[in-house]
């Protein structure tokens, strides 16, 4: 027999614990049933029975709640009828994602300078697992955080990209230097286009904020700077995850050229 939902009256309106976080959306909340880091699911009538059952099988407590709480837990976002209650982000240590990545090589890693929106951090995420990043790197501060909304944005590519968060973001491109990567910012201001850089060594790829990108004192750590090409003018530049996208592309398609 179908258990009934709770009653959305019974909810308590108090936030997680700051080590629990909200993760909705099919596609992310099936990468994390298989980390073993979901410590609950909620449920609402439509949610898929698959995912039900293989969150079951995992032995996670499964709870059948009204849509409208899980509206209210995830700000109405696309939930799907599925929320996963989830360990707080595990974040890599920088210096053995540098190593890694070496060790993987060529290197590749995204450093993103004040990405502040959620989904274009969770874009950016799902292009670089899929072009073949090793990893991200985000700053402490003026950052956005692998929140609910960068997870459902990622696709789940944040469950399985590393991602290191460091209290400043020029020493770490310095010791990205001092490891063999060469930094190359992405600005729309360089003089060098994107198709002209060669990307197949080892290379720290820096992507700068939505309105402002690459801020000057980050820039200068940068060993170029590249733009890419437009037909047209007159709607401003690409959007930061457009941006690392297209950058991330032609890393791969350098890389995997014959």
């Amino acid at each position: 027999m179908t258990a009934k939902p709770r009653s959305p009256h019974t909810m308590q309106n108090k936030p997680p614990a700051e080590d629990v976080h909200v993760v909705f959306g099919i596609h992310p909340v099936e990468e994390l049933i298989e980390t073993g880091r979901v410590q609950s699911l909620l449920v609402s009538s439509s949610a898929p029975p698959k995912l039900i059952g293989a969150a079951r099988a995992r032995g996670i407590r499964v709870e059948n709640v009204f849509a409208s709480e899980l509206d209210q837990m995830t700000a109405f976002g696309v939930h799907q009828g599925v929320v996963a209650l989830v360990e707080g982000f595990e974040y890599a240590d920088f210096d053995h994602l540098l190593t890694e990545a070496l060790n993987m090589g060529p290197a590749l890693l995204v450093f993103l300078d004040r990405i502040t929106d959620p989904h274009n951090l969770g874009a950016i995420a799902r292009s670089a697992y899929l072009l073949g990043a090793h990893g991200l790197v985000i700053p402490l501060r003026e950052s956005a955080h692998p929140t609910a909304g960068a997870m459902k944005a990622s696709a789940g590519a944040l469950v399985h990209l590393p991602v290191a968060r460091v209290h400043n973001l020029k020493l770490a491109l310095t010791a990205s230097q001092e490891a063999g990567l060469q930094v190359i910012g992405a600005a729309g201001e360089a003089e060098e286009d994107l198709p002209g850089c060669d990307l197949t060594g080892p290379v720290a790829l820096v992507i700068g904020s939505e309105h402002q990108g690459i801020r000057p004192s980050v820039a200068s750590y940068c060993d170029r700077t590249v733009r890419i090409p437009m037909c047209t003018g007159g709607v401003g530049s690409y959007n930061a995850s457009v941006a690392a996208a297209i950058c991330l592309y032609e890393a791969f398609r350098q890389r995997t050229a014959d």
